[in-house]
């Protein structure tokens, strides 16, 4: 029997700068959706990241870019998951948080990234609005700045996935049920009744950042590999 071949998907990461300079890279869209942000930098670092990255992997100019959205579930163009105008054959993720911006690619299947900064997830509700209730005990013997981590990366792979499908926070996340922190990122059961996706592969993320966990996930029985590309 053939081992399956992994997909390969890339990964970078940027830190979050108010850079004049990184603004030039962004549409006039971009520019204005940033600037109703309260605090536009981490908007502006993540989407240059998004253009520098991709401009990179497909050998084109970043102003020459152009993205489209769609949500899969009401069919609107003002939001949902983005996609590179006419290159459908790729695929792109991106996440941030204040300090911290990254970015999937893949060639193919649908892509979803998601970081979260541990810190976020020190918060009472945690278990009532992220998990389903049998998710609790595999954090029943997790204590501290641990449990914080541990809640940052099962979170992340739930939102990652959410974010593959395109549904984001539509679907709620404790409908969305993964393996516990300890155990390889995969998903275990879809509540949701939005339609569950057909396949779904999940991994975690390494990145240079410690405050910082991630995740990654394709719409594809294929096993990942996430190398770097920045």
């Amino acid at each position: 029997m053939m081992n399956r071949m992994a997909l390969r998907v890339g990964l970078a990461e940027a830190v979050v700068a108010d850079e004049p300079s990184l603004r030039d890279l962004l549409d006039d869209t971009e520019l204005a959706r940033a600037d109703r942000k309260r605090d536009p930098a981490p908007f502006v670092s993540a989407h240059a990241l998004a253009r520098r990255t991709l401009a990179r992997v497909l050998h084109v100019d970043p102003a020459d870019l152009a993205f489209e959205r769609r949500c899969p579930t009401c069919g609107s163009e003002r939001h949902g998951k983005p996609s590179i105008v006419a290159r459908p054959d790729w695929s792109f993720s991106l996440s941030y948080t204040d300090t911290l911006a990254v970015i999937a690619v893949a060639q193919g299947p649908s892509v979803g990234i998601d970081v979260e900064h541990v810190e976020e997830a020190d918060f009472d509700s945690f278990d009532r609005l992220t998990l389903a209730e049998e998710e609790g005990a595999a954090f029943a013997q997790v204590h501290g700045r641990d449990l914080l981590a541990a809640r940052a990366q099962v979170w992340a792979r739930k939102e990652a996935i959410l974010k593959a499908t395109g549904h984001g926070l539509v679907v709620d996340p404790t409908e969305v049920v993964v393996t516990g922190p300890e155990s390889p990122a995969a998903l275990v059961d879809w509540r949701a009744e939005e339609s569950r996706p057909e396949a779904v592969s999940l991994a975690d993320a390494d990145l240079r950042t410690p405050d910082h966990r991630c995740a990654v996930a394709v719409l594809a029985e294929d096993a990942l590999e996430v190398h770097r590309i920045d």
